[in-house]
């Protein structure tokens, strides 16, 4: 289709002409933004012309830091986010399992221990009596614990002679040394293909999850998955029901699962396409497995743990890099992050990787030294962060990391300062998806509660624009579709972002109430709100 957008506040994100209040679009593609009489003078026969003062027009927003499918099975397992105590937990898993057959598994998520009032973990104990006949896993809201009853303890095979596996955990009673119902990280790895199996139409998953995120306005996705959940998102392309684009984070393990010819750097569509590999240096905050250099603040003998060790790491990464691949890792604690920069910068050397050839990017960042920016900035690498994860964490981060580790955590306009790139995403679904909640996480620094009154340490806020090409521009750069996408620029494709009043001139605290009026990607309109 091809109409006219007039009237309207557009943040075009280019900088040769950062704001124009009107936008033609034909073909698929901007054809032209301009004010509102050379637009208008371009409108032909047939064009559909849209007048909506007082919105917001921007590039299509991007999140680019989800797992995209889970976020669409996350709506139909058992949720225990936000409850506040033990107790509430046990009943709602109680209430799930009575629906189910014998034998069934029970799977859940969002518990959170440290909202509960004694803040301690639970254990298979608080499960076996409420899921006496039914296999459970409840996934911690990090997703980086799985709380297990001891049918799954059973199922696995452990007992208190069952070692750690290589990143991973297995915390055992205190007394008797048997595995005590949580596992970390790759410690449950192997319940992943029975979790999968408990659900059967991953298809809807995905289209569930791609209904929620246009109506919330994103036209695309960063999303990292195993290749049976990347299929079903091929499946919906095939069938011409993807809209959304996805870039889709590879996983090693893929590489023994996908066809050969399928799974090459920059394969794909322009709707769902490859460009990077997905590794973990470490693990969690809420989990206490975030790999830090000083010792947890409430924990004074633990650093966290590794996932994949500093060596590992570069020798994963040089790998990749000989097949052609740029990398992200998971790094959350400042250990985590520094191992990352001196892999990738080994790796580099070794292999003789010119300077702008890579497009590689830390993901989280959520502690860093000060001291590490220079190698940071020096490698180009993206600061993949997640604005909501400050607005849900900052209490637990001074609790675990102390006030003045945190000076540096979630600090993204040190980063930005600094001259890194810097991407923002939800990691949804262990957090929330909408894009206006991290806005607004970025740009006040608070809670949705509006807490701390001025922001937790405020010198960290971005300005609007600079939170906007964090979910623009940028991800469409560290993607490789920078031709394509990011901003509203003549010949791009037209990928907008509507929004029903103007968040330059509406009070932050109210953006989480500020409707999408439009979502539109390839210049079909995908989700128009009729209200």
């Amino acid at each position: 289709m091809s109409f006219i957008i007039t009237s309207a506040h557009i943040f075009t994100g280019d900088p040769d002409r950062p704001r124009a209040e009107a936008v033609a679009v034909e073909g698929g593609r901007i054809a032209a933004v301009g004010d509102n009489p050379e637009i208008e003078r371009l409108r032909r026969p047939g064009w559909t012309a849209y007048d909506l003062p007082g919105r917001l027009v921007t590039p299509g927003l991007v999140d680019s830091h989800c797992h995209f499918v889970y976020y669409g099975l996350f709506r139909h397992v058992v949720s225990l986010r936000g409850l506040t105590s033990l107790a509430a937990c046990r009943e709602r898993i109680r209430t799930a399992a009575a629906g189910l057959a014998p034998g069934d598994w029970l799977v859940g998520e969002g518990w959170d221990h440290y909202l509960w009032d004694d803040s301690a973990e639970p254990d298979r104990t608080d499960l076996d009596d409420v899921t006496p006949d039914n296999p459970t896993v409840m996934i911690r809201a990090d997703g980086h614990t799985m709380w297990v009853n001891s049918r799954v303890l059973a199922w696995m095979g452990l007992d208190r002679s069952s070692p750690d596996p290589p990143g991973g955990r297995i915390e055992r009673d205190a007394g008797t040394g048997e595995p005590g119902g949580l596992l970390r990280d790759a410690a449950f790895h192997p319940l992943r293909d029975q979790i999968h199996a408990s659900f059967k139409d991953w298809k809807t998953a995905a289209a569930e999850a791609q209904e929620s995120a246009l109506r919330l306005g994103l036209t695309g996705v960063h999303s990292s998955e195993d290749w049976p959940r990347y299929q079903a998102l091929a499946e919906l392309e095939a069938e011409d029901r993807l809209q959304i684009r996805v870039h889709h984070l590879v996983r090693p393990e893929d590489f023994k699962q996908a066809p050969p010819d399928r799974l090459r750097s920059q394969a794909g569509s322009p709707r769902l396409w490859f460009s990077h590999v997905k590794l973990l240096a470490d693990g969690s905050l809420g989990s206490g497995t975030a790999l830090l250099h000083e010792p947890y603040a409430d924990d004074p003998s633990g650093r966290g743990a590794p996932i994949l060790d500093r060596d590992i790491l570069e020798t994963q990464i040089a790998r990749f890099y000989e097949l052609g691949w740029d990398i992200a890792v998971h790094a959350i604690g400042d250990r985590a992050v520094t191992n990352v920069l001196e892999a990738v910068a080994a790796a580099r050397k070794r292999l003789g990787v010119r300077p702008g050839e890579k497009r590689d990017r830390i993901e989280h960042v959520q502690l860093f030294r000060p001291q590490d920016l220079a190698l940071y900035r020096e490698l180009g690498l993206v600061a993949a962060v997640q604005p909501v994860f400050m607005a849900s964490d900052w209490r637990l981060a001074e609790k675990k990391w102390g006030p003045d580790r945190c000076r540096f955590a979630y600090a993204w306009k040190t980063l930005l300062s600094a001259g890194l790139p810097l991407q923002m995403g939800s990691d949804a679904p262990f957090d929330r998806i909408e894009p206006l909640a991290g806005l607004q996480a970025a740009v006040t620094r608070q809670d949705p509660r509006g807490l701390p009154e001025g922001g937790w340490f405020p010198d960290e806020r971005l300005t609007l624009a600079q939170a906007l090409r964090a979910y623009t521009a940028v991800p469409a750069w560290t993607s490789r579709k920078q031709e394509l996408l990011g901003s509203v620029t003549p010949g791009k494709m037209a990928d907008l972002t509507v929004f029903r009043e103007d968040l330059f001139e509406t009070p932050s605290e109210r953006w989480p109430a500020v409707d999408v009026e439009m979502t539109v990607i390839d210049g079909e309109i995908v989700f128009q709100n009729s209200d």
